[in-house]
């Protein structure tokens, strides 16, 4: 993957990453639906053999002792929505279709919180609590499985360099050379390391996918999502000099994303310690 990898990540125009990613769009939408398919044919056998959907819906188990995962994993799912929602607005054309954005968008989050429900019921029923962190370890073994995971597999490896990309720039502006005529094997160079990097972290940590998640969401996605924007909102919109409601709100919900940051970086770091 690093051979494949180390090169793409030398793109500087990501129009020329459209093609990788749409199809691994395609490619990932196909393994959502295999799993889908494998998972409601699980429950399918299941409930012919005595045990009906609901009663294996009853005998899972809400809370488990790692719980507080999920709050760093649930976060890392949606702190991006908050920091495109405004971008993608202005890039929308008319003035008239900007004003339909907002509720365009709810309904399109909403869509995607409903279909991770239904997706994770479903799955946890047919393969219950066992489940592993990678669904795709999970799957009965099978041609459509083995054909999932390489689906995954590719996708993977082609939406890499675009997820990279915002990244890497940062990185390569950060450390950029004086010559500027040395500037593109310079970021050839950089790009190259951070990729080999990340590879040997990938390595590392391979084991503990759920950790690393979690750690993130709760570490990096809790500041983006609940802390930096109420507080960016007190310094564009509010009066600094007056105490508002909605200042003080603006105040509560940081104070909200501080306590879930340390409680799930520090929950998340525990677990991960412990035997």
């Amino acid at each position: 993957m690093v051979v494949i990898e180390i090169p793409l990540s030398w793109i500087r125009d990501i129009r020329k990453l459209t093609f990788t990613n749409i199809l691994a769009n395609f490619l990932i939408l196909y393994g959502l639906c295999a799993c889908i398919w494998l998972a409601v044919g699980t429950d399918i056998t299941d409930s012919t053999d005595g045990n009906s959907i609901l009663e294996e819906i009853q005998h899972l188990e809400p809370i488990k002792s790692e719980w507080s995962s999920f709050v760093g994993t649930a976060v890392l799912l949606f702190e991006g929505s908050i920091t495109l929602f405004l971008p993608l607005q202005e890039s929308v054309d008319t003035p008239e279709s900007r004003q339909k954005f907002p509720s365009i968008y709810k309904k399109t989050i909403l869509s995607i919180i409903l279909f991770y429900c239904f997706f994770a019921l479903t799955c946890w029923v047919a393969f219950g609590d066992n489940v592993q962190t990678a669904l795709t370890t999970s799957l009965p073994m099978g041609v459509m499985t083995t054909t999932v995971q390489l689906a995954y597999s590719l996708a993977v490896i082609f939406t890499f360099p675009l997820q990279a990309y915002p990244a890497l720039e940062i990185i390569c502006r950060t450390l950029r050379p004086s010559n500027k005529k040395t500037s593109s094997n310079h970021r050839k160079l950089i790009t190259s390391t951070t990729v080999v990097l990340l590879s040997f972290i990938a390595i590392a940590e391979m084991k503990s996918l759920d950790h690393v998640v979690s750690l993130v969401g709760a570490l990096l996605g809790c500041p983006i999502a609940f802390v930096f924007p109420p507080l960016i909102h007190n310094h564009i919109v509010e009066d600094p000099n007056k105490w508002t409601f909605g200042k003080v709100c603006n105040f509560f919900v940081a104070g909200l994303g501080v306590t879930g940051m340390a409680f799930a970086t520090f929950t998340t770091l525990s677990a991960w310690n412990s035997p």
